[in-house]
């Protein structure tokens, strides 16, 4: 990528200034607590240092120096859960030193940290980040569901625009975290954020293609593993503090877990569709512990939306089972979106316990 202008090793680019911009954004949202303010330049130091710190570690092999990689913060690399770990670590410190709840800072952080994901994404379009796999058929040659890619200001295919639905994704998440507000008891906000972005972020990073993808190997993506991985905690954290029954418990962890096995073999089943079968098993067996969980809850009031949930999982199975499955792409990638959805719903079900 082009610099607009050099400022020693600083190179100044289109993508650096979206940075920057949502970085700003994200720091005038948080200022409106005036008791986090003095909290917001650790924050932001530690969000900027483990977000290089963790891309660095999965690209050390084409560095000259490992340290010089890990330093070197101007050269760019950033992953975007590197950011989150940072920055939630920095409130905590931050929180110890106010002597505040670190439930009300994190609160205060969430908006800021979804306008500066917003402007993250979109600098992606001018850094060649956040592109799909190429559009074939020429009907499917539009914006916002594909973009031209360039590569050196030559022109190099339509592939799908990855980065778009992330933005848009992460302008969908600031607007609910500004609906909910002052309403929100305290910790929903923190926690209505981690599930979007977590949600959201396993799903559509199945469909990046790009070279700043960071993987564990050819399949595992880390930032699918990350917010997984969130989202767990966000459970064990909802669970401990709403101490529901016993069987609530059970179903919660039991649907969650089912379901992210769901798409750990929906990942393989792209590449080796022998993994399909048990895809097929996995969502409806978490349709199953789904439904169970909504009815535990909910009780009689839960058993229409329990059946729908089994019904649409059962019939995403059949159409699999029935379907050519070398043209069965839209199909396994519902099948994600399904289990994410009900990853989801299990954690916004554990985040109230006060309805009949």
């Amino acid at each position: 990528m082009e610099p607009i202008w050099t400022l020693g090793p600083l190179n100044v680019t289109p993508y650096s200034l979206m940075i920057f911009a949502g970085a700003l954004a994200g720091v005038l949202l948080a200022a409106r607590k005036k008791a986090v303010r003095p909290a917001l330049p650790l924050v932001l130091l530690f969000a900027v240092l483990f977000a290089h710190w963790f891309w660095s570690l999965f690209n050390l092999e084409d560095a000259e120096s490992p340290l010089l990689r890990f330093l070197e913060l101007w050269k760019g690399g950033y992953t975007l859960y590197g950011a989150v770990f940072g920055g939630f670590l920095g409130a905590w410190l931050a929180a110890r030193s106010l002597k505040l709840p670190l439930a009300e800072v994190t609160d205060a952080l969430a908006p800021g940290a979804a306008a500066a994901i917003l402007f993250g994404r979109l600098g992606e379009y001018f850094s060649g980040a956040g592109y799909g796999i190429g559009v074939e058929p020429e009907k499917a040659r539009f914006f916002p569901l594909a973009y031209i890619t360039y590569q050196d200001g030559d022109y190099v295919e339509w592939a799908y625009a990855v980065w778009f639905w992330e933005a848009a994704a992460a302008l969908v998440i600031l607007g609910v975290l500004l609906f909910l507000g002052r309403r929100a008891r305290r910790g929903e906000v923190t926690a209505v954020f981690v599930t979007l972005l977590g949600t959201t972020q396993i799903l559509l990073e199945q469909f990046r293609r790009d070279e700043y993808v960071c993987t564990f190997n050819s399949f595992v993506r880390f930032s699918q593993v990350a917010a997984l991985a969130s989202l767990v905690v966000l459970l064990i954290l909802l669970v401990v503090r709403h101490r529901p029954r016993r069987a609530v418990v059970v179903l919660s962890f039991l649907t969650v877990t089912l379901a992210a096995l769901t798409v750990v073999f929906a990942e393989f089943a792209f590449d080796k569709p022998r993994f399909d079968v048990w895809m097929r098993v996995g969502v409806l067996a978490s349709a199953a512990s789904f439904a169970a969980l909504v009815c535990a809850v909910r009780g009689k009031s839960g058993r229409l939306p329990a059946g729908l949930m089994v019904l649409f999982g059962a019939t995403l199975a059949l159409l699999h089972f029935l379907g050519d499955f070398n043209s069965d792409s839209l199909v396994l990638y519902a099948f994600i979106a399904y289990s994410v959805t009900a990853i989801g719903v299990t954690l916004s079900l554990n985040m109230n316990f006060d309805h009949p």
